[in-house]
């Protein structure tokens, strides 16, 4: 594969497509489509995958080259994005993904890589949708899309298309994947809901002492399934308020500076990933910094 100044010499445009963290989810009620009425708050943070795209004027392929091995083009979020928006045009496209979010790990990796396809090809391709029209026709590919390209912190409802802006500071946490990936499907079909819950409050600022003890609701249904999990979520929470983020297999918690993180990360489990990262107030593609700020991990 080219290096980065070989694919922007190439004509590629270079975009980030960061992460999210749950802070909490609270799972409202089951609709009959099958899909639940959630609530949440997505956290934007800086682990981000790179991705590079070039639109095709010559033909009306789409091209997709995914640095994980482990996900198919045809069943790439990214490539159906790329369909979505180029269908009906006599324009192609080139992909290059540079994965650096862990796939089936809660952080919304896919999503995020499609709603990134989803902005640059209207952007590059001078489409011009609103960010409105956006978010409506990505709903059909994944409930967290709209997310992403709404672009700032949420206090999400409904099955993730509700949207209301709130205000995080930005947080250091430290992010901890074991070698797992789970399958969101699997997790909310196997979620017993025992009855209706009672909504939250929509807030407009994340609010530490209403909203730190919030947990997942689907946490008990993931450790029950996955002991490395249940003993990842243990270990974590010696040194904090550790939660699971969305259908897992992510446990994260706030770390109170740079310092307690890089102690953690130090002593992390064997065949564990770990990640020490930021919160993010705005996307980085509606931001004057592109390529936004990176942690390693």
């Amino acid at each position: 594969m080219k290096n980065d100044k070989e694919l922007l010499a190439a004509g590629y445009v270079r975009f980030s497509a960061p992460a999210k963290l749950n802070l909490f989810l609270k799972i409202i009620n089951k609709r009959k489509n099958g899909y639940h009425n959630l609530q949440s708050i997505f956290q934007l943070i800086d682990l981000q995958d790179e991705i590079f795209i070039k639109i095709r004027y010559e033909d009306t392929q789409i091209n997709i080259n995914n640095s994980s091995l482990l996900i198919k083009p045809e069943n790439d979020l990214a490539f159906k994005a790329a369909q979505l928006m180029l269908l009906g045009h006599q324009l192609g496209a080139d992909i290059i993904i540079n994965k650096r979010i862990p796939i089936g790990a809660g952080l919304g990796g896919g999503s995020s890589n499609a709603a990134t396809v989803i902005m640059a090809i209207n952007k590059l391709a001078k489409f011009n949708f609103s960010n409105t029209e956006l978010i409506h026709s990505s709903l059909k590919l994944g409930a967290d899309i709209p997310f992403f390209i709404h672009g700032k912190n949420a206090w999400v409802e409904g099955v993730g298309e509700l949207l209301y802006d709130i205000k995080i500071s930005n947080y250091i946490y430290i992010v901890m994947v074991p070698n797992l990936s789970i399958n969101t499907k699997t997790i909310f079909s196997g979620f017993k809901l025992t009855n209706t819950s009672i909504p939250l409050k929509i807030a407009s600022s994340y609010n530490t002492v209403d909203h730190d003890l919030i947990k997942n609701d689907l946490e008990e249904t993931v450790i029950k399934k996955y002991m490395k999990m249940a003993k990842l979520l243990k270990w974590l929470s010696c040194f904090g308020n550790a939660k699971m983020s969305g259908t897992g297999s992510s446990i994260f918690i706030r770390a109170k500076n740079l310092k307690m993180a890089e102690s953690i990360k130090k002593n992390k489990p064997r065949n564990t990933n770990c990640f020490i990262v930021k919160g993010l107030s705005v996307h980085p593609f509606y931001s004057t910094d592109q390529l936004g700020s990176r942690q390693a991990g």
